[in-house]
């Protein structure tokens, strides 16, 4: 099975939420909404993505994580 390119960083997300924000109101919500917001991303070759939390301007919450993505084609003669 294939992975889609932004689901090791919305599992990071995810396991972050649960552990420090599910006091935050919709915290889920959050993790919806920016799940959908990378479905819809365009990403290129050699791109470098780096996703924050959505609360670090509301509790000085200094959390993140990044990647760099590489778009390897195979040859499909």
């Amino acid at each position: 099975m294939e992975t889609i390119w932004y689901e090791p960083f919305i599992h990071a997300l995810r396991i972050h939420i649960e552990e420090n924000h599910m006091d935050q109101r919709g915290a889920l919500d959050e993790l919806r909404m920016t799940e959908e917001e990378y479905a819809y991303m365009e990403v290129g070759d050699d791109e470098k993505i780096r996703l924050g939390c959505p609360w670090s301007s509301h509790c000085n919450c200094d959390w993140e994580v990044s990647g760099h993505i590489v778009v390897r084609l195979r040859d499909f003669k």
